[in-house]
C-alpha cells in the first residue's frame, strides 16, 4: 500500500494510471488556497471512468471546502473540477487489487 496524494489546477483534468493489479482508494478532496477570497461558488468534482463523466461531490470554500470519500478504482480513470480561484488536492492509497477477496464493481 502506497499513498497517493495529486493536485489538480484550475482549468485542468488529470489522468490516473492505476498500472497492472493495483487499486486506487480515494478518500479525500479539498480546495487549495483561495486566490479570491469574496468568492463562495460552488466546486463540483467530476471522474470520468469508461467514457462517463460523474459528479464526485460539491466542495464550496466557506461550507465544505473538504470532502471525504470511500471509493476504490479498479481501472484508469480522470480527474477534474471546474474551480476558477485555485486547485483541488486529491488524496488516497494505491494498493494491490485483491486476489481472493471480494471483486470490485466495474460498471458505474
Amino acid at each position: 500500500m502506497e499513498f497517493w496524494g495529486v493536485e489538480v489546477k484550475s482549468g485542468q483534468s488529470l489522468k490516473v494510471n492505476l498500472g497492472e493489479g493495483k487499486v486506487l482508494h480515494l478518500s479525500q478532496a479539498c480546495l487549495g488556497e483561495i486566490k479570491n477570497t469574496k468568492s463562495s461558488d460552488s466546486v463540483c468534482l467530476y471522474v470520468n471512468v469508461e467514457s462517463k463523466k460523474l459528479v464526485l461531490g460539491t466542495l464550496n470554500s466557506e461550507r465544505l471546502p473538504q470532502q471525504l470519500f470511500d471509493l476504490v478504482f479498479d481501472k484508469d480513470f480522470q480527474i477534474s473540477h471546474n474551480w476558477k480561484n485555485g486547485s483541488v488536492f486529491f488524496y488516497g492509497y494505491k494498493a494491490d487489487q485483491p486476489i481472493d477477496g471480494p471483486s470490485y464493481p466495474s460498471r458505474i
